[in-house]
């Protein structure tokens, strides 16, 4: 197959510094050999070295353009490596920390609670004014004569200030303040109440973290209804009285 003298001038510079194919290397000579123009453009560049270190100077650059390439590319690779491995560290001490010290997976058994109970009755305390003293251990309905909110503050002993509504007090009459007292920090309770009954079936805790010595962790919750019996139940349906007025 005959090539035109200027595809044949393009692969001369590739014939010289021996980077073409075969089959253009075949090419090239069949052609030279047969053309005196192109065979004389073939030694005068062959002959000029400007030309030759150009072209070589030229394919230098091109391996170090490519070598860079590569080293960047694998420098941006490990740097991904490390942002996720350093990400993946981050969540897996997250999660492990949430799981060891935060979440109520470890059983409490019950000789290790203590629970009892105090019963306010709410409906015998309304209507008392900013200006009264009353026991410390009763509560405190604080409301003014001149406001009309369905908002009053009461003061419950063992809890503290809370904001009520009067229909709520109306509605339930009674707050119980149940209180439970352990060397472990109890984050889990699972109970129910019914017919003014407290049922317990287990207490949790976190698995570290959890007690401190000669310490004992207090936790209160507030029910609003008078609660007369607290009963423990174990996982056999058995029935433990825990308290009871």
């Amino acid at each position: 197959m005959t090539y035109p003298c200027g595809i044949i001038r393009d692969l001369l510079p590739l014939y010289i510094d021996d980077v073409c194919n075969e089959d253009s290397r075949d090419a090239v000579e069949k052609h030279l050999a047969e053309c005196e123009k192109c065979r004389n453009d073939y030694e005068a560049m062959k002959n000029t070295g400007d030309f030759v270190e150009r072209k070589k100077e030229s394919f230098k650059d091109m391996k170090m353009e490519t070598s860079l390439k590569n080293v960047k590319t694998r420098i941006n690779k490990k740097i991904r490596n490390i942002i996720l491995g350093a990400i993946a560290v981050v969540i897996v001490f997250t999660s492990g920390f949430y799981l060891l010290f935060e979440t109520a997976i470890k059983e409490v058994n019950l000789g290790e609670v203590s629970v009892s109970a105090k019963v306010h009755s709410l409906e015998s305390q309304r209507d008392i004014s900013t200006e009264e003293v009353t026991d410390s251990e009763s509560v405190t309905i604080f409301s003014d004569e001149e406001d009309n909110s369905e908002i009053v503050n009461v003061k419950i002993p063992e809890i503290g200030n809370i904001n009520l509504t009067k229909n709520l007090i109306e509605k339930y009459g009674y707050a119980t303040v149940v209180s439970f007292s352990s060397e472990y920090f109890l984050r889990n309770i699972e109970m129910e109440t019914r017919d003014n009954t407290i049922y317990i079936t287990g207490f949790k805790t976190t698995l570290l973290g959890n007690r401190a010595e000669n310490y004992q962790k207090q936790t209160c919750m507030l029910e609003f209804q008078e609660i007369n019996k607290i009963v423990f139940v174990d996982d056999k349906g058995m029935e433990t009285v825990l308290w009871s007025r």
